[in-house]
């Protein structure tokens, strides 16, 4: 094996013997030194040669025609130089095969290296020449005291002049040598690769680790939005991730404290086509926290639908009034005091007397003190339950009357074969002609749970509900607990759950899954009353039919002039004789209950306010442990499953009762015949089930009617 080789030093490096000690100082590389100024020491040496054979010229004593030829031969001997010098390099390139005549193209640098060299040797021959002149100018050979500081003073100016050439020749030198190309910069990371690499580091210490809420879980799609950020969760192949554990409340508390936020500014939606994904948002601060106000867009004709929210992302919301070619959209407003679903409602209502194609009807059952100037703006409004009555009776009978109307019209087609044929109409858009009604019934438990007319104001909304569609009449229940036990008609509910539902804070979990169609995006009961800085929230819900998100509806502010300016849209002129007397005389009535004396009005009203209150109506009114188990069942029962259910089952699920409680409610419903109480799989009672008088009593069985 040969010895390892010093590249400083140009030797072999060997092993210390034992006892030898290293040599502290390192020997001269003068290889290396000779190498690299071996150019430099050539050109001396042939000038130094030069100037020796000329000061030997200057001893001898030559006459003046010696002097004069030595002058003529120097530009001879600088020429000479050069060309012999090219002449015999080019010789030698092609003896050794290093420059080919023929080829004007190849070779081009072996021909500038042999210039290059020619022109040294023409230089150093001018040098050599310029010595011996200067040695016979000065008289070297006559002023031996001097002659050696001359020729000192020589050799310094001769070095001191050269330094300028060889400064020019090494960077010709350092030109032609091609670099190395530099490293690329690495470009400074931009804000949204920063936020990516936080959100994702913050992610896999508190949360997808196998200690955290979400396992096996990744975040793609990381990008900022107003206040914060939005990504794409995805269960990865190792994990067995329960898909209902992305939005469970634990999973987002999680997140708030992983990322330093609050839980109701956390918003995970899992992605209803794919059960390893969903979506999560988190943000500091949030467009909803301040009010917007209505601007006076109104609504798009051709679309049915108005701009009325602000979602979470800083995106907007479209409220559907209509859908062409459709008809109606039922909608249901539910949500606690002070939510914000009157001044929504507010709007709503706005948004139809602007248009000028929709008839609007009002029921506020607690005497028109929830909407206010709302009252002079619309085509009916009906303070009492008795008036909503009438109202339904009169909507019914419009339908009717358009159903006949559509029914017997006709438009003219074209065939293929040139035939004019005349076909029927099954639905006419909205329009000045053919207008939308709609009838809206703020507290709408109130009316449906009337005890002497209750029961035909829930049959007259299924009917409007499951039948108006096609003839443009539109229901809208506004409520604050729309519980089973509340809408009473299992139509009624699908029919009216089918269109937009807007849920707003909520004082239960309980009461917006009751509303909602399907899976909320959110716990209602977890939306802001106030922000941090103090200011109301009133108006954050969330919108079906919208991205999975918080939205915040606008504000419209005074009605006043609005439901003054203008004329009030009515009925067409086609179903006034169908309405009939009682649509005729509606503001006669208003009139009348205005200018009632105040005892004579409670006087009519106080047996339904003082009636005695019975066994049924007590249980209907009872709280929310009753609710939720019939909730429960409900569910149940709506996913098709009747099978008998464990009291242990209905504990852990039923979260409104305690244990001791639910035992007492479960009885009580044994009692009424609403639950049986049988005996399971493991041969004991304690299994309960859902009765069909149940079913009927939830309003999940539909009377014997059929859906359309």
């Amino acid at each position: 094996m040969s010895a390892p080789w010093c590249d400083v030093h140009d030797v072999p490096m060997r092993r210390l013997m034992p006892g030898e000690k290293s040599r502290t100082v390192p020997p001269v590389p003068w290889k290396h030194i000779a190498r690299a100024v071996n150019h430099r020491i050539r050109a001396g040496a042939v000038i130094a040669a030069v100037g020796a054979a000329g000061l030997g010229v200057d001893l001898t004593e030559t006459s003046w025609q010696g002097h004069a030829a030595q002058l003529a031969a120097i530009p001879a001997t600088v020429a000479g130089s050069w060309w012999l010098t090219r002449a015999w390099l080019t010789r030698e390139a092609i003896r050794h095969n290093n420059l080919d005549p023929d080829d004007e193209v190849a070779g081009r640098r072996e021909k500038r290296k042999i210039a290059k060299r020619a022109r040294i040797a023409a230089y150093l021959a001018a040098a050599g020449l310029g010595w011996i002149e200067i040695a016979d100018l000065l008289d070297f050979a006559h002023n031996t005291d001097t002659a050696v500081g001359m020729i000192g003073a020589l050799i310094a100016a001769g070095v001191i002049g050269s330094r300028p050439y060889l400064r020019w020749v090494d960077s010709r030198r350092t030109a032609d040598t091609p670099k190395p190309a530099a490293p690329p910069e690495r470009p400074e990371p931009t804000s949204k690769e920063k936020l990516a690499v936080f959100v994702r580091q913050r992610w896999a210490e508190r949360i997808s680790n196998e200690r955290g809420p979400l396992p096996g879980t990744v975040l793609e799609g990381i990008r900022p939005t107003f206040g914060g950020w939005s990504a794409i969760i995805f269960a990865t192949d190792e994990s067995d991730l329960d898909p209902e554990k992305f939005d469970a409340d634990k999973t987002v508390g999680k997140v708030a404290r992983a990322y330093g936020v609050g839980v109701t500014m956390v918003t995970i939606t899992c992605d209803p086509f794919d059960a390893n994904r969903a979506m999560v948002l988190v943000q500091r601060t949030s467009p909803l926290e301040k009010t917007r106000a209505w601007d006076g867009t109104g609504i798009d004709l051709a679309t049915g639908k108005a701009f009325t929210a602000t979602l979470d992302d800083g995106g907007r919301a479209e409220h559907p009034f209509w859908r062409p070619g459709w008809g109606a959209v039922m909608e249901l407003l539910a949500g606690a005091t002070g939510s914000g679903k009157s001044e929504y409602l507010n709007l709503l209502l706005s948004l139809e007397r602007q248009s000028g194609v929709c008839v609007s009807w009002v029921c506020d059952p607690q005497m028109g003190q929830s909407l206010g100037d709302i009252r002079d703006g619309v085509d009916w409004f009906a303070p009492t339950v008795e008036e909503f009555l009438i109202m339904l009776r009169v909507a019914v009978r419009v339908m009717l009357a358009r159903n006949l109307m559509i029914t017997r019209m006709r438009v003219a087609e074209t065939r293929p074969d040139g035939t004019v044929v005349q076909r029927r109409v099954k639905y006419l858009e909205v329009s000045d002609e053919f207008p939308l009604l709609t009838i809206t019934c703020d507290e709408a438990h109130i009316p449906m749970n009337d005890p002497e007319h209750g029961k035909e104001i829930v049959t007259l909304l299924a009917l409007l509900a499951k039948s108006g569609r096609k003839c443009n009449i539109k229901l809208r229940l506004i409520t604050q607990s729309p519980l089973l036990s509340e809408l009473k008609n299992g139509v009624l509910r699908a029919q009216v759950i089918s269109g937009v539902v807007v849920v707003f804070r909520t004082a239960d979990k309980l009461s917006g899954a009751a509303a909602w169609p399907g899976k909320m995006p959110g716990d209602p009961r977890a939306l802001p009353d106030v922000w941090p800085n103090g200011t109301t929230a009133a108006g954050v819900c969330f919108m079906s039919g919208q991205k999975p998100l918080r939205l915040r509806t606008d504000y419209v502010g005074d009605v006043y002039d609005l439901m003054h300016a203008g004329r009030t849209k009515g009925l067409e002129e086609g179903v006034l004789s169908a309405a009939g007397v009682l649509y005729a005389d509606r503001a006669k009535r208003l009139d009348a209950f205005d200018n009632m004396d105040a005892a004579e009005l409670l006087g009519v009203q106080m047996p339904n306010l003082s009636r005695e209150v019975s066994e049924a109506d007590a249980n209907e009114r009872r709280g929310g442990g009753r609710e939720a188990v019939l909730e429960f069942f409900a569910q149940q029962w709506a996913e098709g499953d009747r099978e008998p259910v464990k009291f242990g089952e209905i504990d852990q699920n039923v979260k409104a009762v305690k244990t001791r409680a639910l035992t007492n409610v479960l009885n009580k419903l044994v009692e009424e015949t609403i639950l049986a109480n049988d005996r399971g799989p493991d041969g004991k009672t304690g299994w309960y089930t859902l009765t069909d008088s149940g079913a009927e009593h939830l309003g999940l069985v539909d009377d014997g009617e059929d859906e359309e």
